[in-house]
This record gives C-alpha cells, sequence and structure tokens, in this order.
C-alpha cells in the first residue's frame, strides 16, 4: 500500500452512524455484477471444468473444493478491471478470472490444513473428509492450474504481478498478531497480517485485470490501490461477521477466530474500550471453556468495538473509491464502486 493507515482503534472516537444508514436494496445488492452477468457464467463453467482429469482421486477432491461456490469476488474484480480493454478477448479475460479463483481456492484449502478447519461455506473441507495429505496436494494442484492459466496469457509483467502477490500471501500467513499488553503493537502487526492475507490478492487481481491487453500504468497504479484498500476493508468485515453472523451464514462456528486465539480487529477494540475486563485475553491465550468463549462472543456483539470495526472498513471503502476518481466515468467504474460499497453492508 502506498500508506499504512495509523492506529485503527482512532475510529472509535468517530461519531456512530445508525444501523439504518447501512441498508440497501436487493437491486443495489447485485448491481457490481450486472454488467459481468455473462462473463461470471463463463468463468463458473471454467471453473467446474478444472475438476474434470482423468485422476479419479484428484478429480474426487477438485469436486469437493470447487463445488462448494463461493462470492467469486477476485474474478469479479478481474472481469471488471479488463472490462475496457478492448483488446482483452472473452477468452483471455476468463483466463485470467480463473487463475485468480484458482489461486485464491489452493490457499484456502492449504488454510483448512494450517487451521485444522472442519467446515467451510457450509460443506466439510477436504483435509476433514479425506485428511492432510490429499488437501495440501490438491491446493498444489490448484497453484500449478492457476500458473498454468497465467502463463498462457503470455504477459510476463503479469506473471509478475501474480508471482508477487504468492509470495505476499506466503509471508501475510507466516505473521502471527500476538496479544500484547501494547495494544498497539498488536494493531499494527494485524494490519501487516490482513495486508497479506486479503489485500495482496484483491490488488492482484484488479492490476492484472487491467494490464491484460492494455499499456496503461496510470490505471494499472489506481487499480492496484484501489484493490489494496478494498481487500482491507473486505477482511476487516470477514472479522466483524466472525461476532455478528449466524453459523449458517459462516458456513463455521461463531467466534472461530476466538476459539482459535486468532487476534482481530473487533477483539482489539473491545480490549481498548473495556481494559479491566480479562474476558478476551483469557480466551485468546487458550484459557477459556465454551462458555466463556460464547460470554466473549457476546460481550464483542454488544460493544462498540464492532461499530468502531465497520466505521475502519468504512474509511478504506472510502479510499478504495477514491482511487477510482481519476479514472473515466465508465460502467466498469461504476460498477467496482458500487462493490466497494457492498463490502460495508454484507452480512455473509
Amino acid at each position: 500500500m502506498s500508506k499504512v493507515r495509523g492506529s485503527l482503534s482512532a475510529t472509535m472516537t468517530m461519531s456512530s452512524q445508525s444501523n439504518g444508514s447501512q441498508t440497501m436494496c436487493a437491486g443495489e445488492r447485485i448491481s457490481y455484477q450486472r454488467l459481468i452477468e455473462m462473463e461470471l457464467s463463463a468463468l463458473e463453467l471454467a471453473v467446474q471444468a478444472v475438476a474434470e482429469v482423468p485422476n479419479e482421486v484428484l478429480a474426487r477432491t477438485l469436486s469437493l473444493v470447487l463445488g462448494a461456490g463461493g462470492k467469486r469476488l477476485r474474478p469479479a474484480l478481474v472481469l471488471l478491471a479488463s472490462h475496457g480493454n478492448a483488446h482483452a478477448n472473452l477468452e483471455r479475460r476468463i483466463a485470467l478470472a480463473t487463475a485468480a479463483e484458482l489461486l485464491h481456492t489452493a490457499t484456502l484449502v492449504h488454510d483448512d490444513v494450517i487451521d485444522l478447519a472442519a467446515s467451510r461455506r457450509g460443506s466439510q473441507t477436504v483435509n476433514h473428509v479425506l485428511g492432510n495429505t490429499l488437501a495440501v496436494l490438491t491446493g498444489d494442484y490448484l497453484f500449478g492450474k492457476s500458473g498454468e492459466l497465467v502463463a498462457s496469457l503470455g504477459s510476463p509483467p503479469i506473471m509478475s504481478v501474480f508471482s508477487w502477490a504468492v509470495m505476499e500471501l506466503v509471508k501475510g500467513e507466516l505473521l502471527r498478531p500476538h496479544l500484547s499488553d501494547d495494544l498497539a503493537t498488536t494493531e499494527r502487526e494485524y494490519v501487516a497480517k490482513i495486508r497479506g492475507k486479503t489485500a495482496v490478492l484483491l490488488a492482484m487481481a484488479c492490476e492484472t485485470g487491467s494490464m491484460l491487453d492494455a499499456n496503461d500504468d496510470h490505471a494499472r497504479a489506481a487499480m492496484h490501490a484501489y484493490g489494496m484498500s478494498l481487500g482491507m476493508a473486505f477482511q476487516i468485515i470477514d472479522d466483524v461477521l466472525d461476532f455478528t453472523a449466524t453459523e449458517a451464514e459462516l458456513g463455521k462456528p461463531v467466534g472461530n477466530d476466538l476459539r482459535q486465539g486468532t487476534v482481530t480487529l473487533p477483539s482489539i477494540l473491545f480490549m481498548r474500550q473495556h481494559p479491566a475486563d480479562p474476558i478476551i485475553r483469557r480466551v485468546l491465550n487458550g484459557g477459556a471453556s465454551e462458555a466463556d468463549t460464547e460470554r466473549a462472543v457476546e460481550a464483542v456483539r454488544r460493544s462498540g468495538a464492532i461499530e468502531g470495526s465497520r466505521e475502519c472498513a468504512a474509511q478504506y471503502v472510502a479510499e478504495a473509491i477514491g482511487h477510482l476518481s481519476t479514472m473515466p466515468q465508465t460502467p466498469a467504474r461504476r460498477s467496482l464502486e458500487a462493490l466497494a460499497q457492498f463490502v460495508v453492508i454484507r452480512h455473509d
């Protein structure tokens, strides 16, 4: 990112907005998808076709992973970012979008192994059903397939950005924000973590989409910055939903981050707001019962930490939209703006 935001907890000083101001009708909710509806249908076929391999075991694991669906956010960003590129035909745009989705899916498969996750998106994980070995190999295959698709485009600069994203993802995964008495340090570590965990992939999708069969350095820089800011907002809202959504919406237990000892922004803001309350620290340190965990989730849910986290995400969204301000007023730009606005009001 061109700049690192200061203390995230500063958002707690902002005036709270009512929940009523964060509503959106169904038509607006999906407005960013309308422009690329045909492309998204073609993308879905391309993604599912990846599971059509002669090896029965691999075909089974790929079907399990790719059949779970998902938001398809990263390929949507590729498609929107490349929408105005006159020389980028549909086949090449779908290839790049599919590569972005496969890379993202590969990281999820490996994350599930690392986290010993039993479910994702409401379905059982490969590692839970078939074991870690097959899960790791499936993730490796998806990494390889995504790289093959990018290589087929014949663009070393796009391959370079793609490779950068993979390296940043690994570095981000190695970061483990620790619970410190100095919450400012914990916040900085959290920012670095979500940058590598989420934001770099969105930046890669936006940047490479703008680069496909085009040569506009200004658009490339703007889309990279947009994707970074959008990714930060997206992950913060994900962390909020871990407290506020239902298990059916999440596809995993509510409060899963707390159970795994993962420090996120809502927890940080709660501890700053309630320094004498030990419940979050006790749960994060692994010394709490299930009842304590449930009480901790409810305490955060009822606190100002949720609104503070949403306000921080809204700042990142405003920043993302600002990066588009010098670009022409096109349907793609308006769709990207709508997508960014959707991030802060989504419920799953």
